[in-house]
């Protein structure tokens, strides 16, 4: 269906697309930035939260694969964490999945974690619905006085989420853009269809253990992100994301009550400045905007029933042939009228120019056009001044200009011997450090113990001996015992040695 030939007259109907207040908190820019924020403090609380446990147990990351006992403990220090974020964040539900489970042995690979969900969503404000455990173990529903969900199990199969597989497989450090929005998922067992908001969660070193993030189901979509009709009753809005030759996506209804009748499976075809959807046998028109999330690409779209937007533009055309009418018509009556009062005498005085022979003594019978002549010499007056001024502006533009152009040139001599120098006095420090020793002391930073290594970054924050005590809440004695093992393991004999050391391996990295 070609659009090309409405022109001009379909220009009212992009114009209340684009201004229709599209209230969807994913696509928004800052307001996915809002729930990136969320995410990655969520992360931050977990990852501190999961050290914290594995060093009261005195146990790694990977020791807890296979032990039940290790991972319901943690999964119940870490309720508290997941809850109270889920209650923060405009969200469905919240969750973290461990790279680790109960038992390695089954044929299908699981994740450990927790995931919470809002039971019976009825409305956009969550504050008073009931949490439901849908994964996790059992006894932390009970301990908590929450029900499971009636699809509830254990752990979360591996191959549900792809994008969360790939995430956890992913070895390399999670850098600051790896938060992302999944396309929609069908929650399985269930049906529900939601998507997530996910980022990372790292241990100490920066290596990926898990991923954890927030829920967005269709269902809260559709209640809470809602379009404001721009006055179309019908206009509604969209998230889709990019599958193979169609977009899939959540759907949110218009705030008069209407939701389409359409399936969230949409083919698109892009015309001049319009998109057509179609979703089964339902045709809609509207405006699209691609957003980028993070990691991932998906698009906003606007649209309102095809049957509705034609009648909108037909209405749109006669409204502009009346107008344009009417606009003629007064139009033509102010020519008439200014000609009648303005022109006929400008006219009828040029012609009494042309014939009046005492005109050289310098008499007009227009007074109008006396005045124009002098108007007009005092512009060219007025120009001339100016351009003299324009004129002396440039040429103390140009004496500065070079001014400025000689302190560059010596600012950047004197930037050159400076990087000189500081390029001789580092490769004088280097020369200084026996290669030997410095080898011993990088292979021994891996043999601290974690409060050790804990003591070790404090010195290299720059932080001194009584400042050390009481950020860790120890002796001095006990730090004395801590800096001579740090020492005998480093191969240093001081603090200025191994500061020393720390700067060399600081500027290598």
């Amino acid at each position: 269906m070609s659009l090309s030939g409405q022109g001009k007259k379909q220009r009212k109907y992009q114009y209340e697309a684009q201004s229709a207040s599209f209230h969807i908190l994913t696509p928004r820019e800052h307001q996915s930035n809002n729930q990136a924020a969320y995410t990655f403090a969520f992360s931050k609380q977990l990852s501190a939260a999961i050290r914290n446990d594995l060093t009261d147990a005195q146990i790694t990351f990977d020791q807890l694969c296979n032990t039940p006992d290790a991972l319901e403990s943690l999964q119940s220090r870490l309720f508290e964490v997941v809850h109270t974020n889920m209650l923060l964040a405009p969200c469905s539900g919240a969750f973290y999945f461990l790279n680790t489970t109960v038992n390695d042995s089954l044929p299908d690979k699981s994740y450990s974690g927790l995931y919470l969900k809002y039971a019976n969503i009825y409305a956009e404000n969550t504050i008073h619905n009931e949490v439901c455990l849908f994964r996790g173990f059992s006894t932390i529903a009970r301990e908590k006085d929450i029900n499971l969900h009636s699809t509830w199990q254990l752990e979360t199969l591996a191959g549900s989420f792809p994008e969360i597989d790939k995430l956890m497989s992913d070895k390399t450090e999670a850098s600051s853009d790896s938060y992302f929005l999944t396309p929609v998922y069908k929650l399985p067992d269930t049906w529900e269809s939601v998507r997530f908001f996910c980022v990372p969660i790292q241990d100490a070193y920066g290596t990926t253990i898990g991923v954890c993030g927030y829920e967005i189901s269709s269902l809260y979509f559709s209640l809470s992100l809602k379009t404001l009709g721009s006055g179309q009753a019908h206009i509604f809005g969209a998230l889709l994301t990019e599958e193979g030759d169609h977009y899939t996506g959540q759907i949110a209804g218009n705030q008069s009550g209407y939701f389409p009748p359409a399936d969230p499976t949409f083919f698109l075809e892009n015309e001049a400045d319009l998109t057509t959807f179609r979703s089964k046998d339902t045709e809609f028109i509207g405006k699209i905007q691609e957003i980028t999330i993070g990691a991932t690409d998906h698009m906003v779209a606007v649209m309102l029933p095809a049957a509705e937007y034609h009648a909108l533009v037909q209405t749109v055309r006669l409204k502009i042939a009346a107008f344009l009418f009417i606009a003629s018509f007064f139009i033509l009556i102010s020519v008439l009228w200014t000609s009648k009062k303005y022109v006929a005498p400008i006219l009828k005085g040029l012609e009494q120019i042309k014939t009046n022979t005492d005109l050289a003594q310098g008499e007009s019978p227009v007074l109008e056009i006396e005045d124009l002549f002098a108007f007009l010499a005092k512009q060219d007056q007025e120009h001339a001044a100016a351009l003299s001024a324009l004129n002396q502006e440039r040429l103390e533009a140009q004496s500065k200009q070079q001014q400025l152009q000689g302190k560059l040139e010596q600012v950047s001599n004197d930037l050159g011997s400076a990087q000189e120098g500081i390029a001789r006095l580092a490769y004088s420090r280097q020369q200084e450090i026996d290669p030997d020793d410095f080898q011993y002391f990088l292979k021994g930073i891996h043999q601290l113990t974690p409060t050790e290594r804990k003591v070790f970054d404090l010195y290299l924050d720059g932080k001194n001996a009584k400042e050390i005590l009481t950020i860790l809440s120890i002796t001095e004695n006990t730090l004395k015992f801590h800096n001579k093992n740090i020492y005998n393991k480093l191969g240093v004999s001081s603090r200025k040695q191994l500061l020393r050391y720390a700067t060399l391996m600081k500027h290598q990295k």
